[in-house]
Formats: C-alpha cells, sequence, structure tokens
C-alpha cells in the first residue's frame, strides 16, 4: 500500500522527515491564507523531504445549502488564486472538498457545483474529496477522486485515486489522517526525464520552456505581487532562465529547472523577450565519438562536455544515447 496523509497541521523540516521516515509518500495540505493552509516555504520543505505535494481548497463545504453553481463558480477562482500565489505547477489537481453526509437529495445541487467549479478552473485538475455518495455521484465531471471512510457505510468505490480509512492519528510528532493511494492523485508532479529511443538514429530538437530576461528586473513573491508591481523581494538579472511556472501573464523564471524561482512582470523587461528556445540532442550512432559528433554538428568537443557536465564520463558513450548539441 502507499501512504499518504493529509493534515490540518503546518508542517515543517522535523515533521516532514518524520512521516517521511514513518514511509509515508504523499502528503495533501490546504490552499489560501488560513492557520491550516501552507505557504510557499512550506511546499519547499514538504518536497524537499521527499514527500509529493496535494493541494486541497475547503473553504466550509460541510453542509448541503453551499454547493450551489455561483459557490462553484468563486471557489474556482479563488483556488486558482491561491495555487497561483504558492507556485503550484500548471496540470495537477485541486481538490474540492463535500465534507458532509451527503444523500439523494443532496446530489443535484453538488454536481451543479462541480460542473462549475470543472467550467471556471483554468490550468489545474479537478479533484473531489467526499463519500462514497458524493464520489459515485460526480463520477465523470471530476479527474481525480479522493474517498472518506467517513459516511461510507463500509462501501469502497473501485475508481478512486485516493482512500482515507482513519482520521485523527498521531504520527510525526502531529496529527494526520491516513490515506491509501490507490492511483497517481495528481500531486505536484516532478520532473521527468524520458530516455531516447536505442533505434533512433538522427539528431532530434526538443521545446524547452525558457525564458530570456534582456536587463535586471525586479523579482516578487507572487504573481499577484508581480502584476501589481508591488512587494519587490529583490531582482532577477539578466540571462536565460528556465519557465516554472505561468498566472495572469506574469512568469515565474528560475535557475533550476522544475524549481520554483522568482516572479517577473514582462512589461519590466525591456526588450522583446524570447518565450521559448530550441534545444537540439544527438543520438548517437554505431562507431562515433564525442569527437566525431562535433566535427559532424559543426561544434567543438569542449561545446558538447559543457552542455553535458551532469554525464560523469562524456567520452564513454554508446549506440542509442542521446546528448545535447546546443
Amino acid at each position: 500500500m502507499v501512504k499518504g496523509f493529509d493534515c490540518a497541521t503546518k508542517l515543517n523540516k522535523v515533521s516532514a522527515k518524520a512521516l517521511k521516515a514513518l514511509g509515508f509518500e504523499y502528503a495533501a495540505r490546504y490552499l489560501g491564507s488560513s492557520w491550516k493552509s501552507f505557504d510557499k516555504a512550506e511546499a519547499a520543505t514538504i518536497q524537499a523531504a521527499g514527500l509529493k505535494l496535494i493541494s486541497i481548497h475547503q473553504k466550509s463545504a460541510n453542509y448541503s445549502a453551499y454547493f450551489t453553481e455561483v459557490q462553484g463558480i468563486s471557489d474556482a477562482k479563488e483556488a486558482m488564486k491561491n495555487a497561483a500565489a504558492v507556485d503550484q505547477p500548471k496540470g495537477t489537481a485541486i481538490y474540492f472538498a463535500v465534507d458532509f453526509s451527503s444523500q439523494a437529495k443532496d446530489v443535484k445541487n453538488i454536481v451543479k457545483y462541480f460542473k462549475a467549479v470543472k467550467k471556471t478552473l483554468s490550468g489545474y485538475k479537478l479533484g473531489v474529496y467526499g463519500s462514497y455518495n458524493t464520489i459515485t455521484a460526480v463520477k465523470g465531471i471530476a479527474d481525480y477522486y479522493w474517498q472518506t471512510y467517513a459516511w461510507s457505510g463500509g462501501k469502497v468505490a473501485d475508481f478512486i485515486h485516493m482512500h482515507q480509512f482513519k482520521n485523527d492519528v498521531l504520527a510525526g510528532g502531529i496529527k494526520i489522517d491516513h490515506n491509501d493511494v490507490k492511483k497517481t492523485p495528481g500531486h505536484w508532479a516532478e520532473e521527468k526525464v524520458v530516455s531516447a529511443p536505442k533505434t533512433a538514429v538522427k539528431a532530434e530538437t526538443t521545446k524547452v520552456s525558457t525564458y530570456d530576461v534582456v536587463k535586471t528586473v525586479n523579482a516578487y513573491a507572487n504573481a499577484a505581487d508581480a502584476k501589481a508591481k508591488k512587494n519587490k523581494k529583490a531582482t532577477v538579472a539578466k540571462g536565460i532562465y528556465y519557465v516554472f511556472n505561468e498566472a495572469n501573464g506574469m512568469v515565474n523564471v528560475t535557475n533550476k529547472k522544475g524549481v520554483p524561482g522568482s516572479w517577473i512582470n514582462p512589461a519590466e523587461n525591456k526588450k522583446s523577450a524570447t518565450k521559448s528556445a530550441t534545444v537540439k540532442y544527438h543520438v548517437v550512432k554505431k562507431n562515433e565519438t564525442v569527437t566525431s559528433i562535433a566535427k559532424k554538428e559543426k561544434t567543438t568537443v569542449a561545446a558538447i562536455k559543457k552542455l553535458n557536465s551532469s554525464i560523469k564520463n562524456i567520452n564513454l558513450i554508446y549506440p542509442g544515447d542521446k546528448i545535447r548539441i546546443r
């Protein structure tokens, strides 16, 4: 069983490492600005401990009348704003809760609510948390499903991604809820590395999202501050950066691919900035050497070595290996 947990307590280095040591792989925490929500620093702490982070949006959601189309639109907009504020990667899930024992009479409103959330939510995937009745009622609307044992009468849906099966357990020095993670739940994904096909025989290109900062610009903590050009935290020097995230026309740039950096306002980038660059790779063929590849690609051995510094010994290459050329 893949172990996950959710909690209202803010995690620090000690508790995050302790929970990881207990065998937990996933941590579900709340978006927003309340006493139980996480910020960018906590997100970094959770990921540094080796835990996979899952986002939850919940303001109330514990009574039937809460679930209306208008509330669904409002919650989706607020969730997107809060997700952008902590640099949550696009394409990951935000779970919205139905935190009460829903009955047949409640289903119609709950479905309307989640259809409104789904229609409004942009850039993120929709996750639903609730009882067996709730989960089965909204099947087909959401992207991810998280069922709680509470109010479920012992039933467990066969299509869910997570199952919460125990509440208020002391672990790692804090109170948590236990979850059985059955499928990939839409967590803050790590960078994926795809190996080149061994049968490839020609060079190929891959689009990498980068941003050219043409002059030192202001750095901000979140997209909202960058858009308003207020609360500057530092500066971003001239150079080419990876793009970690985008929101409201603002760009989060970073020196380390897949790691949150700083938000900048493109309007403060004086010249026309290039938003994408092309990276060229060469797939090694039989009897090729770094020297022969450099000659063929009209570059130098030194340049190839610099671009492939992560390879322990660039001189040891084999057919099918994929190396960066420029």
